[in-house]
């Protein structure tokens, strides 16, 4: 009895099934059913008003070596990290060193003493301004991704996206202290790396900030790994940062400013050094739909260095005077 009962429930749920799909389909309503109804539509955002744009490009240079994945500059000097090469050229694209290395190249960085920091993955080599390597730094797992390398009180200060950690070595390479961020003012996060973009600099006054990208944050740690400020907040509309891991590099002019560029909705902007957003120098509608988010660097002058990884060059800006 009790089978024939579910049999009984089994049939009748099965013609209402049936009922519904027949009353869809003489309907005649036609539904988009590959359309994502929770998809973000970009395109409103693509589009800045010119009026907070206040830089202008000057100028490329284009580069000969394919794969660039990070640039530098000091005393009008460019270093690229390529994926198993460093070029360094003058800027006026003058070369003055070009040579294989033990890549892949995750980051580049001119020291204090003028010498060049390859974060090479999970290792540092170090090669000074006649091209020659001088030190290789390798005992820091292979877990370790290093994404930014900067330098404060004669220590480098690496970020390491592969443990998502930041830490600090002497000048002979070995580890003085890591910390991961979660210090924090506002809750015991830690640092958030949905994708592998971590960057960090030194500000003119010696302080560190550290891209917590995946709270879309930009936050100044102290000495013993605290966090002691922070700016940044999620939001499409220009002064905020997008998706769920931003800015994707940062570069820090002479007057503390900070140069942001961003991951998916590409763009670069400036933000004075309270946080708070002072100007565009780049919009999306200046780079490919499926661009990389470019690494930047700043010179003494003020003038910002975009390397654009998908067209492979090197994008000059400069502020408007009036």
């Amino acid at each position: 009895m009790k089978k024939i009962f579910i049999y009984i429930i089994v049939i009748v749920l099965g013609l209402l099934i049936l009922v519904i799909i027949l009353g869809d389909f003489m309907s005649g309503e036609i539904k988009d059913t590959a359309k994502n109804p929770y998809a973000y539509e970009f395109d409103e955002y693509k589009v800045v008003d010119q009026s907070m744009i206040k830089f202008k490009e000057v100028r490329r240079i284009g580069l000969s070596i394919p794969d660039p994945k990070a640039i530098d500059i000091k005393n009008n000097l460019i270093a690229i990290g390529f994926k198993d090469h460093l070029q360094v050229i003058d800027t006026s694209g003058l070369e003055i060193i070009n040579r294989s290395v033990r890549g892949p190249v995750t980051a580049v960085s001119f020291s204090p003493e003028g010498n060049i920091y390859l974060g090479c993955q999970n290792s540092i080599e170090i090669i000074n301004m006649e091209g020659e390597s001088i030190a290789r730094w390798q005992n820091f797992g292979e877990k370790t991704l290093i994404t930014a390398i900067a330098f404060k009180d004669s220590m480098a200060i690496v970020a390491d996206a592969g443990n998502r950690i930041v830490f600090r070595l002497d000048q002979q390479g070995q580890l003085l202290d890591s910390f991961d961020g979660t210090g924090r003012l506002d809750g015991n996060y830690g640092f958030i790396l949905p994708s592998p973009y971590f960057d960090l600099e030194v500000d003119p006054d010696d302080e560190l900030w550290v891209v917590n990208s995946g709270l879309l944050k930009v936050e100044n740690y102290t000495d013993d790994g605290s966090v002691r400020a922070f700016w940044g907040k999620p939001s499409f509309e220009i002064e905020g940062f997008t998706g769920c891991c931003n800015p994707a590099h940062i570069a820090i002019m002479k007057d503390g400013s900070f140069v942001t560029s961003e991951k998916g909705l590409s763009r670069i902007k400036v933000y004075k050094a309270s946080g708070e957003l002072d100007c565009v120098v780049a919009a999306p509608e200046d780079f490919e739909d499926d661009n990389e988010p470019a690494d930047i660097a700043v010179d003494e002058y003020g003038k910002i260095y975009a390397l654009d990884i998908t067209k492979e060059k090197i994008r000059i800006f400069e502020r408007n005077i009036n």
